[in-house]
């Protein structure tokens, strides 16, 4: 945030109407001077999420989210806030200003990688065009030309120094291409294009730009591994990316995501209509990314390849992904198919079949237990049933863990009731109690207190009073929430002499943030108080406060300590000004 000006960022925020951006994502209609719908934040029936187009804000009353432009788009889009800033720049075709700072060194080195793979990608796409043998191998597998043209898809020449030599007469440097990972050098000093005689596709972020690029070999005898990635760069992560996610976020159907193990799986998939479709690339699932997944649905369904190695891989991501909030369901292929090859074989509608009837992550490992265990005798028996154990454990569902003791009571010929009883013995016995007393000390301040630093606040971002009408600083507002609010104001105001809701907003934290937006969707003005009168009410709790503080601390100090004679006399100094002033109710 520190790279671009508060006058910049507001520039970008003031540009954005919240309501344009938001409608890009989320259906509103409008409703009286805000606009609702549903929230993409969390699964409701009920829209609680409103949009203010006067405030520039947003806020869900369902869940509590809230906050400004910026702040949606980091979190629909799981976006860093300079990235986010920039994506909304670039829609209103703002140029950010640049610098000479490390930062901005960086950032001019992520655009250069940016437009040297877009340039790649282009010339990946013609050579495609003008390859016949690379055109045969498209057309076998089955890809039509939309498909080409949605992914890009391209094809690296049969030579060394191809692409080398396509941008060194674009005059980009040999350092600058080995570390982009175009290029390789050898031992010899030699340099040599890291792709050659591949079906080329562009990987792209979840902003639509080109990050990397994944390479197939025309044909499986060939030299070298089947898919080859680009490397790890400025711009490229392969365990925090996946493919297809840019196109994916806009196809979500029934709240989830199907998740495939490579490139053509997707690419299939989607030609058929399967849009809402991802892959890793060529790395085994992370929780970074089972929180990138969990960002924009509620449920993944897994579909390996059916040979061992992806039942392999897939135990490896339910491992993953069942310490995150998604809902996990698994479609299990036969050992000879992969996604690609069934739904060409078999069509959409079989494969819309197998998605309606894909087995929970829970069905899925009893039946693989099930399958390496022999339940003829009594000893598979019981390591079936210690293992079905373990494994049903991991459902917080009452109802779950019965239904499942009734499957594998089924298989093995023990009772449900027996079953179901071994689950519960084996629950952990010093588990962390569910109840945690965490109280914002906010929600205990008398209710009087309360209102008038709301009314204060809300008057100052108003701009109906200004930081130099008051008398009491942040001292007198309650710890936590309402005091950051203020000293946020006062910041802004000290650095710029103006008050901006939406950029005030977006300087808090995530959990002040969607305290503010609360407030200022539902806070209703009380025209008989103002500010003389709130600022009396904050004198006297202050006030009140620091009696029982100075009473506190009286009770821990020494009679003959010399702190005595002045914590007494600030006592009775306090208890005069609280008694100058007329009793306020708490509320």
């Amino acid at each position: 945030m520190a790279r671009y000006s508060e006058e910049v960022i507001q520039n970008v925020i003031e540009s954005n109407d919240i309501v344009d951006v938001i409608s890009g994502y989320v259906s509103l209609k409008k409703a009286g001077n805000s606009y609702k719908g549903k929230c993409p934040f969390h699964n409701e029936k009920t829209p609680s999420f409103s949009v203010s187009p006067d405030k520039q804000l947003y806020h869900c009353f369902g869940c509590g989210v809230g906050g400004n432009v910026i702040t949606f788009m980091m979190e629909i889009e799981n976006i860093s806030f300079l990235e986010a800033l920039e994506l909304l720049a670039d829609r209103v075709g703002i140029t950010l200003p640049k610098n000479q700072s490390e930062n901005n060194e960086k950032y001019q080195k992520k655009e250069q990688f940016y437009e040297i793979n877009r340039n790649l990608a282009n010339y990946y796409f013609l050579n495609l065009k003008h390859n016949h043998e690379a055109m045969a191998y498209i057309n076998h597998r089955g890809i039509n030309q939309d498909t080409i043209m949605t992914f890009g898809i391209g094809y690296a020449l049969n030579a060394w120094r191809s692409a080398y030599s396509f941008f060194k007469k674009k005059g980009i440097s040999n350092e600058t291409l080995v570390e982009n990972g175009i290029v390789i050098k050898n031992d010899q000093q030699k340099y040599y294009d890291r792709f050659r005689n591949r079906i080329m596709i562009p990987i792209l972020n979840s902003r639509g730009k080109i990050i990397g690029f994944g390479g197939r070999i025309l044909k499986d005898d060939e030299h070298g591994p089947k898919y080859l990635n680009s490397p790890d760069s400025i711009i490229f992560s392969k365990g925090t990316e996946l493919f297809n996610l840019n196109n994916a976020k806009k196809n979500i159907n029934s709240d989830s995501f199907i998740i495939v193990e490579g490139y053509m799986d997707v690419i299939a998939l989607y030609q058929f209509g399967i849009k809402n479709v991802v892959a890793a690339l060529g790395t085994a699932f992370t929780m970074y990314h089972a929180k990138l997944l969990s960002r924009y649905v509620k449920e993944i369904i897994l579909c390996f390849d059916g040979d061992s190695a992806g039942e392999k891989a897939t135990q490896r991501a339910i491992q993953v992904l069942s310490s995150s909030s998604l809902s996990i369901k698994v479609i299990r292929l036969d050992t000879t198919e992969d996604p690609d090859s069934f739904i060409r074989k078999y069509g959409i509608e079989k494969y819309k079949t197998k998605i309606k009837n894909a087995m929970t992550a829970i069905e899925y490992q009893l039946m693989f237990e099930k399958r390496n265990i022999s339940l003829k005798t009594n000893d598979g028996k019981l390591k079936y049933i210690d293992h079905a154990i373990q494994i049903i454990r991991q459902s917080s569902s009452s109802a779950e863990r019965e239904l499942y003791s009734k499957l594998v009571a089924k298989e093995s010929g023990v009772s449900a009731k027996v079953i179901y009883q071994m689950i519960m013995n084996h629950q952990q016995q010093n588990i962390i109690p569910e109840l945690k007393s965490v109280i914002a000390q906010e929600n205990n301040v008398p209710k009087a207190y309360l209102q008038a630093q709301e009314s204060i606040i809300m008057d100052l971002l108003g701009q109906k009073i200004l930081i130099s009408d008051l008398s009491c600083n942040e001292d007198y507002y309650s710890e936590g929430f309402l005091r950051n609010v203020f000293i946020s104001i006062k910041d802004f105001w000290n650095n710029s002499q103006k008050i901006s809701l939406p950029l005030i907003a977006g300087q808090l934290d995530k959990s002040d943030q969607e305290k503010l937006t609360a407030l200022v969707m539902n806070y209703s003005e009380n025209k008989n108080i103002d500010l003389k009168e709130n600022e009396r009410i904050l004198r006297l709790f202050y006030n009140i406060s620091e009696i029982r503080r100075i009473k506190i601390k009286l009770k821990t100090i020494e009679s003959t300590s010399p702190e005595v004679s002045g914590l007494l006399n600030q006592l009775m100094a306090l208890k005069k000004q609280v008694d100058d002033v007329q009793e306020v109710p708490n509320g």
